[in-house]
C-alpha cells in the first residue's frame, strides 16, 4: 500500500519516464486510439473506408486478408487425419481401455486399410492367423500384413507428434460437421 501512495504522489520517472511533455503525448495517443476504436462501427458499407486508411494501396489491403484466411486442408492429410481420428475413438472405448494403437489396428484391419488406402483383400494373415491356421502360409498377398500395421501406426505417430496442431484445428473445425458420415462410412466397411 505504501509503495503504491509513493507511485501516486511521487515523479514520473516511478511511471517509466521523467519527461512530461513525454508522458502527457503517450496518454493522448493512448486514448486516441480508445475513444477511435470505440466509435468505429464496421459494416461491409464503409470497411473500404477504413482500409483505405490504413493501408497505402487495396492490393496491400487484400494481402493481409488473404494472410490471415485459415488455409484449406491439404487432402492427402485430410485422409491421414481421417484415420488417425478412428485409431483415437477406438482407443477411447470402454473396451479397448488397454489396447495400444498396434492391436487396435489389428483388430479393426479392415477399416484400416480402407483408410490407408490399400485394399484389405490384398494384406497376407498375419502371424498369429499363420500359427492357427497353418495352411494361410503359402497365401500369396501384394502387402505383408506387419509392414501394413506398421505403415498405419507410423502415420499416426506423425500426425500425432508433427502436425498436431493441424490434426486438432481439423477436428474442431471439420470432423465434428462430418462425424455422423464417417460413422457410418465405418459401419458400412465392418458390414460388408
Amino acid at each position: 500500500m505504501l509503495k503504491e501512495a509513493r507511485k501516486i504522489t511521487g515523479g514520473l520517472e516511478l511511471w517509466g519516464t521523467s519527461d512530461p511533455k513525454k508522458f502527457y503525448s503517450n496518454v493522448q495517443k493512448e486514448l486516441e486510439h480508445l475513444f477511435f476504436q470505440d466509435r468505429i462501427k464496421y459494416t461491409w458499407k464503409n470497411l473500404g473506408q477504413y482500409a483505405q486508411g490504413m493501408y497505402e494501396t487495396p492490393q496491400d489491403a487484400i494481402d493481409v486478408l488473404v494472410a490471415n484466411t485459415d488455409k484449406p486442408f491439404n487432402p492427402k492429410e485430410v485422409k491421414r487425419f481421417y484415420l488417425v481420428k478412428f485409431i483415437e475413438e477406438e482407443m477411447k472405448k470402454k473396451q479397448n481401455k488397454d489396447k495400444g494403437p498396434r492391436t487396435v489396428v489389428n483388430e479393426n484391419m479392415k477399416v484400416c486399410c480402407t483408410l490407408h488406402g490399400i485394399p484389405y483383400d490384398q494384406v497376407g494373415p498375419s502371424r498369429t492367423e499363420i500359427k492357427n491356421n497353418p495352411k494361410l502360409k503359402n497365401k500369396f498377398s501384394h502387402y505383408e500384413h506387419d509392414q501394413v500395421v506398421e505403415q498405419i501406426i507410423e502415420k499416426r505417430r506423425r500426425v500425432l507428434s508433427e502436425k498436431k496442431t493441424e490434426y486438432n484445428r481439423w477436428v474442431k473445425e471439420k470432423y465434428k460437421y462430418k462425424a455422423k458420415e464417417f460413422n457410418s462410412y465405418i459401419q458400412r466397411k465392418l458390414n460388408t
